[in-house]
């Protein structure tokens, strides 16, 4: 007779394999860096760019007899005013683009520029008070400081009572007072800040 036994495997004695599960979140920051480059807008063609403590500023010289008046209307005409003169090298520039486009050639070339004698010299020459750099101002509302006020000797001497108007003198190199209405000068220098 044989008996057969059964013994019952009991499952907790076989080693288990276990599986640890884990979640995971990945986040992705995007940034984005916005340059701005400001590229300079050049002076229109034709037009002279000079680099003033205020800023960029265009010139160009015309040709054309007539008083001040005449030369601001057509200035503003250009969208433009009479300019200063900032310094000697604003100034070398003007006579040398004046001469490339004078026509008129007159031995006693001037032209007019941006600068009125200021309301305390009025009526008055060179004093203590009203000197070669104090006695003039500057109208295109981009000329600053003194050195271009390069006056011919004896300049500005308000000759009458009468001469508020800055000029240039082409021979002299230099700038010198005159009266606004005189028509027989035959240029002027328009001055503006690029488009």
């Amino acid at each position: 007779m044989l008996f057969l036994i059964l013994i019952p495997v009991v499952n907790s004695c076989i080693p288990t394999q276990q599986v640890e599960t884990t979640t995971s979140t990945t986040t992705t920051t995007t940034t984005t860096t916005s340059t701005t480059t400001t590229t300079p807008i050049p002076c229109p063609t034709g037009w002279e760019e000079f680099e003033r403590p205020s800023g960029t500023w265009c010139i160009k010289m015309y040709a054309a007899l007539g008083d001040r008046a005449n030369a601001i209307s057509a200035c503003a005409a250009e969208e433009a005013v009479l300019s200063g003169v900032q310094n000697q090298a604003e100034l070398d520039y003007m006579i040398t683009a004046f001469n490339a486009v004078d026509t008129i050639m007159a031995m006693d070339t001037t032209f007019w520029i941006g600068g009125e004698r200021t309301s305390a010299c009025l009526t008055s020459g060179l004093t203590a008070t009203c000197t070669a750099l104090t006695s003039f101002e500057w109208t295109d509302g981009s000329t600053t400081g003194t050195d271009g006020w390069i006056w011919r000797s004896g300049e500005p001497n308000n000759a009458g009572g009468l001469e508020i108007c800055a000029t240039v003198e082409i021979t002299y190199v230099s700038l010198a007072d005159q009266r606004c209405d005189r028509a027989d000068f035959n240029g002027y220098a328009c001055g503006k800040s690029p488009m």
